[in-house]
């Protein structure tokens, strides 16, 4: 049996390599370890964890700390802590749910920080009033007029929410009544509606100001709510991005705070550092250099590969440029793969990380690289199959360029057809993978993440297991006792529909009927922004989807939202259980940037020259390692990019690796051959 009997002596280097990470966390030696796929980073990084708990948990009893581990996703999260045990004294999260837990309480000074969010704001919103080109008619008013223009809008709110979705003409019927002392304003529909919306924001964020110094109920608070990827600022709610940006200004405005998360929290082990954001190690950075200052004993630890780097906002290897003086300890051992895939990925890489298995058995793998047209895909498949004895307990993993093809074979390529097409998305393909197909719900978009809370309250309600607490939230059904509360989800489950229009239709009809404060405070949470329920969800979508929509073209793009909500429900759960890994087929396929962090026995990998809008991304990269010389300072980092992804893809594999290429290698084989020795066709 292949990878089964681990080298005696290779033990005992690794058990070494793992004493001096332990020798560092007495001395309290800030550490970069960094290893190669399959190396057992997170075995590194528990064994670590419960080093200090053996070693130095009664002092941290004593004294009230705890130890910090942060992961990049909350499967890794739950993986942690499954594998660590229980254990009051650590202390495992993702980045935002830690940060958010450091600075919570701190609200005196987060309001402060969320004022001066709101003030620049302003400023900008007030420019794009001046400037924007849409706003040209509103530019041509007197400063009186202005002024007259938007108190008067602002007292026809509900009038310019129940008319939105009304067709231009009919809206502008409704307008031209009472705008008649402002010629031509809402002579462009789509620009007035922009122009109103704005001017509804500037007011929304000026009352929250104002609200936040007469020290009004409910504003003297900032709240942060991982279930949702877009900033509220007028609802004192800020995103994930936004909650970095505050963590990053509290901390390093306000000393006194970096002393007590040092005293609480003297260790910190954060796992993929290259996948981490740079504010955040910036924060770590500020902790570790004040505790220094100030002769605190704090440990700081990072864990991961920069060769894994694949993610735009991750800090890769810039870690010592923003965090210096770090001790490097690199491992070289590999315990998930053979031999033969591990010489693949050593040539892919080719840095000072050169890996070699930890087991005597580890030869017995096969990795072959073919060429073929696009029509050979399927038989190519087909083949290993048969050859690989694929079925729902040995499974085929096939990783793709496109997440259009992903969708297709998935079952949700409707859904995905959708957004590639709108204006959003449409040249951005990186966005596009990563706010619609990303596991990592907190990195799913505005509209999807609006998709997923829908699917996920219809899926809930319907299985009975469900507990209440994971529909509702406790403020929804804390007062409630049985008899209400059953009548409450008899309510939910009357909700039904085969598409998602229809469903939606279901939810918001009941909420116009029903006198149930409570389901309208459900709904409103599961729904989200600002004008609902007058304004329409199909209209919400597509003023997301297509910014600075033309009058021309809003009644077409409201007839493609519409086809895209008749879409079955049972294509929205395919998509959901995609994003939750739960595929239940025998072949799964993946991207290769949705292979992350995962391992497979059989691995198929189909690859061709372009990349998204990139129709040369793999050739000029084997074309470059054909020439055997320095690769051009402009082509860099595109290079390592490109380097990086298809290290990760083929570090997934365990035994069998194959690669397909779907397009002529002739001009790049002797590239190719660098990594792979034979191109066969």
């Amino acid at each position: 049996m292949m990878l089964s009997r681990i080298s005696p002596e290779k033990r005992i280097e690794e058990i070494k390599i793992q004493e001096e990470i332990f020798d560092s966390i007495d001395r309290n030696e800030n550490i970069l370890f960094s290893s190669g796929a399959g190396s057992g980073k997170t075995y590194a990084l528990i064994e670590s964890l419960k080093y200090i708990i053996n070693k130095h948990g009664l002092r941290l009893n004593e004294h009230n700390q705890n130890i910090i581990c942060i992961t990049y996703t909350n499967v890794a999260t739950e993986e942690v802590k499954e594998r660590l045990g229980n254990s009051d004294l650590v202390k495992v999260s993702t980045i935002h749910e830690r940060i958010w837990e450091l600075i919570k309480d701190y609200q005196k000074e987060l309001v402060e920080i969320h004022k001066a969010k709101l003030i620049n704001e302003i400023e900008l919103l007030r420019n794009k009033l001046i400037v924007d080109d849409k706003f040209a008619k509103y530019q041509g008013l007197t400063q009186g007029q202005k002024t007259s223009f938007t108190e008067l809008m602002i007292s026809k709110k509900d009038v310019f929410y129940k008319s939105y979705d009304d067709n231009a003409k009919a809206f502008k019927t409704i307008f031209d009544d009472f705008l008649i002392t402002y010629p031509d304003i809402v002579k462009n529909v789509a620009n007035f509606k922009s122009l109103v919306s704005t001017i509804y924001k500037l007011e929304n964020y000026a009352s929250c100001l104002a609200n936040i110094d007469s020290e009004k109920k409910g504003y003297n608070k900032v709240v942060y709510n991982a279930a949702y990827n877009i900033d509220r600022l007028h609802w004192m709610r800020i995103s994930h991005d936004t909650l970095l940006e505050y963590g990053l200004n509290i901390i390093k405005k306000f000393k006194p705070l970096q002393q007590i998360i040092i005293d609480k929290y003297p260790y910190f082990l954060i796992d993929e550092y290259q996948d981490t954001n740079k504010q955040v190690v910036e924060i770590m950075s500020l902790l570790s250099k004040y505790a220094g200052d100030i002769k605190h004993d704090f440990f700081m630890s990072y864990f991961g590969d920069p060769a894994q780097n694949i993610y735009d906002e991750g800090v890769g290897k810039s870690i010592n440029e923003i965090h210096p003086n770090l001790k490097i300890i690199n491992k070289p051992f590999n315990r998930r793969s053979t031999k033969e895939v591990i010489d693949v990925i050593n040539t892919i890489r080719n840095d000072e990380i050169k890996q070699d298995s930890i087991y005597d058995d580890s030869s017995g793998g096969n990795v072959k690289f073919y060429t073929g047209d696009r029509d050979a895909s399927e038989v190519f498949i087909d083949k290993y199959i048969k050859e690989w004895n694929i079925s729902l307990e040995n499974k085929l993993h096939c990783f793709v360029l496109t997440n259009k093809t992903v969708a297709a074979y998935s079952g949700f390529s409707n859904i995905y057809t959708f957004f590639s097409n709108t204006k959003k998305y449409k040249k951005d393909y990186k966005q596009l993978n990563t706010e619609l197909l990303n596991d990592d719900k907190s990195k799913l978009g505005e509209i999807p993440i609006l998709f997923f809370r829908i699917i996920e309250f219809r899926n809930k309600l319907r299985k009975t297991e469900t507990p209440v607490q994971e529909i509702m939230s406790l403020d929804i059904y804390s007062d409630m006792d049985i008899g209400s509360l059953r009548h409450f989800i008899d309510l939910l489950k009357k909700i039904n529909g085969t598409t998602l229009g229809e469903f939606i239709k279901a939810i918001k009809q009941t909420y116009d009927e029903t006198d149930n404060a409570k389901y309208q405070t459900l709904i409103n949470k599961i729904f989200d922004f600002e004008g609902f329920p007058a304004k329409s969800f199909v209209t919400y979508i597509t003023e997301c989807l297509y910014p600075n929509l033309k009058d021309e073209d809003m009644e077409q793009t409201t007839d493609i939202t519409n086809d895209f909500l008749n879409i079955n429900l049972s294509e929205f759960d395919l998509w959901y259980k995609y994003i939750l890994r739960e595929v239940d087929n025998k072949i799964v396929y993946h991207t290769y940037h949705g292979t992350k962090g995962l391992e497979f026995d059989n691995v198929i990998i189909l690859m061709e020259n372009s990349f998204g809008i990139n129709k040369n991304y793999f050739n000029s990269y084997f074309m470059e390692l054909g020439r055997n010389r320095d690769v051009p300072e402009e082509y860099i980092e595109k290079f390592e990019q490109t380097k990086n992804l298809l290290y990760v893809a083929c570090s997934r594999a365990i035994k069998n690796l194959r690669v397909l290429y779907l397009d002529d290698v002739s001009g790049f084989k002797d590239g190719v051959e660098n990594i792979f020795s034979k191109v066969e066709q």
